[in-house]
């Protein structure tokens, strides 16, 4: 009887193990999900995320694992969504930049430039030489004491 059981067990844990491979994890239907979700694990990268020597984090394996499980049972992709923000809050979707969020950085880094190259300009000028405005009486006086040394 008890080796039935440990057959049985053996049996359920292989078919488990061979139901979800990496490949299931990566498929496209399941990352175009998981693009749309934040890993609550502190990375900062989407669901969607595969590290190369240890494939992924053990956050995203698990929410890969119930997408899997709900598009299997024939859940949009919005239902899915929404279940995850039923289970994990409003946090949990990743937010992606809009146009105006992707053109931002680099209308400031336009604008940092302009301003940098602006001073740069500014400063390498030389100041414009003006003659000092001196009073006629005083260049007079300046002649005549001239003359007086010759």
């Amino acid at each position: 009887m008890q080796k039935w059981k440990i057959s049985l067990l053996a049996a359920v844990l292989a078919a488990n193990c061979l139901a979800q491979t990496a490949a299931d994890l990566v498929a496209p239907q399941v990352t175009r999900v998981a693009d749309k979700l934040k890993c609550s694990c502190g990375c900062n990268l989407t669901m969607a995320c595969f590290m190369p020597p240890a494939g992924q984090c053990g956050t995203c394996r698990i929410g890969k694992e119930k997408i899997i499980a709900m598009q299997a049972q024939g859940k949009s992709d919005q239902q899915i969504l929404d279940q995850f923000v039923q289970d994990n809050g409003k946090d949990v979707l990743a937010i992606t930049p809009g146009v105006v969020g992707f053109v931002t950085p680099y209308a400031a880094l336009a604008l940092g430039l302009g301003i940098v190259a602006f001073v740069i300009r500014r400063f390498r000028q030389p100041p414009t030489a003006t003659a000092p405005q001196v009073d006629p009486a005083t260049i007079e006086r300046i002649e005549k004491d001239l003359a007086k040394l010759d």
